[in-house]
């Protein structure tokens, strides 16, 4: 996620759509496919759209896995 952003993210880190300028629709499909890829997972669908923060991504991921 750090290269996907272009920023150093920690584990508690609270970057969202909501504060960082390059996170927009476009780069929220690229992250949410790098993920996929990267942990061999299938995020459910309708979750996708509300994955909006690195805590709810990661939570997201920890619950396929």
């Amino acid at each position: 996620m750090t290269l996907l952003l272009g920023q150093d993210i920690k584990a508690d880190s609270s970057v969202s759509m909501d504060n960082c300028e390059i996170w927009d629709s476009m780069k929220h499909i690229e992250i949410i496919s790098t993920i996929e890829e990267e942990f061999d997972i299938s995020l459910p669908i309708e979750d996708i759209p509300k994955l909006t923060s690195f805590q709810l991504l990661a939570e997201a991921v920890e619950k396929c896995l």
